[in-house]
């Protein structure tokens, strides 16, 4: 059983670490403040659209990867608390992303996005009266408290129990 991730699953992971915190800072920081009237804000939604599926796209990738090739035996003891703990965090932070990529795609839906970029529609003056839009808030959230809870495990394992984990999620070295 190998000790890390494939070479694959490492490059996905990390890519997609900064990419989700780059959208999540762009969404919360810089999207919303924008009023819908600001004619950078059919711009931004562009670009965080289209990262937004790259994340999904992304997801499924990782997952596919991690199903076909498998990934290292849990550090934790099968059946542990940690052990179990672990298979949740990644199965919730999988469906997160998987859930706000989903709940951004129905929301450029609800508002016909691509007619807005392309300048046969406007924006709604705002997007509260959109279910997909209470979603994605919600999600996102819960996303950035799974992220920190994931982050703050990694820690916990590295200088706490000092049993290597972050170690295999880097990539070999190439003696």
């Amino acid at each position: 059983m190998p000790t890390q991730f494939n070479r694959l699953a490492v490059i996905l992971h990390w890519f997609s670490a900064v990419l989700v915190m780059l959208l999540l800072f762009a969404g919360s920081q810089m999207l919303a403040p924008l009023d819908n009237s600001d004619p950078m804000k059919i711009g931004a939604l562009q670009g965080h659209a289209t990262l937004g599926v790259l994340a999904g796209l992304l997801t499924l990738i990782r997952i596919i990867n991690i199903r076909m090739r498998g990934k290292p035996a849990e550090i934790s003891p099968e059946g542990s608390l940690m052990a179990r703990a672990s298979s949740i965090g990644h199965k919730a932070l999988y469906l997160l992303i998987l859930a706000v990529a989903g709940s951004g795609m129905a929301m450029a839906a609800a508002v016909d996005l691509p007619a807005v970029i392309a300048g046969q529609a406007m924006l709604p003056e705002s997007f509260a009266h959109l279910g997909a839009r209470s979603a994605h808030g919600i999600l996102t959230k819960l996303l950035a408290l799974t992220i920190l809870g994931h982050i703050a495990a990694a820690l916990y394992h590295q200088f706490i129990l000092k049993d290597g984990l972050i170690s295999r999620m880097r990539f070999k070295r190439m003696d």
